[in-house]
C-alpha cells in the first residue's frame, strides 16, 4: 500500500510541483479562493458582514505575519552557517548512489557496500573514462545505472545541476525520497566534486566518501568501506 501510494499518488504530484511551473501557483489560488468563499458564506450566516471582515482581516494579519517570520528565521539560519561537521564511519546503506566516477575500485566498493539495499547507481563521468563504466551492470545484475555525461570536467556547474536534478526530479520519478539516495564524493576532478559538494550541502543531502589504504611505496592498495559525511547547521 504505502509504495502504491509513494509511486502512483506522491511521486505525480511532485513531479508535477517541480517540473511545471504554473502548476504549484494555480492549484494554490484555486484552493484559496475556494476556502474563501466558504468560509465568507460561513461567516455571514453566523455573525453578519462586520464579523466576517474582521476575522478575515485578522486571518489576513496572520498571513503577513507568518511571511515576515518565516523569512527572518530562514535569513538568520542561513548566516548562523555550519554547527558541526563529522565523519560517520558505516553509515547505513542507501536504496540510490550519485557517483564521480575516476576509479573502478572505489565505485567496486561503494556498490558493495551498499548492497543489497541498493537499487539504482547514477554515474558522472567524464569522456576520457566513459569507456570504462560499461562493465558494471553486468557484474552488478540487481542495480540499475544511469550514466550522466559530463562534457567539460573542470565545469563545476554541470556537476552541480546534475546531482541536484538527480536528488529533486528523478528521485521523485521513482517514487523516493531524497534522503534514500547518497552522494559519492571520491572521484572526479577537483571542480566536479564541487560542484557534488555544493549540491548537496545546499538541500541537505547525504554525502560519503571511499577511503584508500595506501602502501609503503604511497600506491593505493586497496579502498575501504565508506565514511558518510554529516554535515550539521547552526546555531
Amino acid at each position: 500500500m504505502k509504495t502504491f501510494w509513494s509511486k502512483h499518488v506522491r511521486a505525480p504530484f511532485l513531479r508535477a510541483l517541480i517540473e511545471v511551473p504554473w502548476f504549484g501557483p494555480v492549484i494554490s489560488a484555486v484552493l484559496v479562493a475556494a476556502l474563501i468563499n466558504l468560509t465568507t458564506e460561513g461567516l455571514l450566516t453566523l455573525g453578519g458582514w462586520g464579523v466576517a471582515a474582521g476575522i478575515m482581516g485578522g486571518l489576513v494579519l496572520l498571513t503577513v505575519a507568518f511571511v515576515y517570520a518565516y523569512g527572518w528565521a530562514e535569513q538568520r539560519r542561513r548566516q548562523q552557517g555550519l554547527k558541526t561537521i563529522r565523519d560517520l564511519p558505516h553509515p547505513p546503506q542507501h536504496r540510490g548512489l550519485v557517483f564521480l566516477y575516476s576509479r573502478e575500485e572505489t565505485l567496486r566498493e561503494a556498490i558493495s557496500y551498499h548492497l543489497p539495499r541498493l537499487e539504482h547507481c547514477w554515474l558522472l563521468v567524464t569522456p576520457e573514462v566513459r569507456g570504462q563504466v560499461h562493465e558494471f551492470p553486468r557484474r552488478f545484475p540487481a542495480v540499475q545505472f544511469t550514466i550522466h555525461a559530463v562534457a567539460d570536467k573542470y565545469d563545476t556547474g554541470d556537476c552541480y545541476r546534475i546531482v541536484r536534478d538527480v536528488f529533486l526530479h528523478e528521485a521523485a520519478r521513482l517514487g523516493w525520497e531524497p534522503t534514500e539516495i547518497i552522494a559519492d564524493i571520491t572521484g572526479g576532478t577537483k571542480p566536479m566534486t564541487m560542484g557534488m559538494i555544493l549540491a548537496c550541502v545546499e538541500g541537505g543531502y547525504a554525502v560519503e566518501h571511499v577511503p584508500t589504504e595506501y602502501g609503503a611505496d604511497l600506491r593505493p592498495k586497496e579502498p575501504l568501506p565508506p565514511i558518510q559525511i554529516v554535515v550539521e547547521l547552526g546555531p
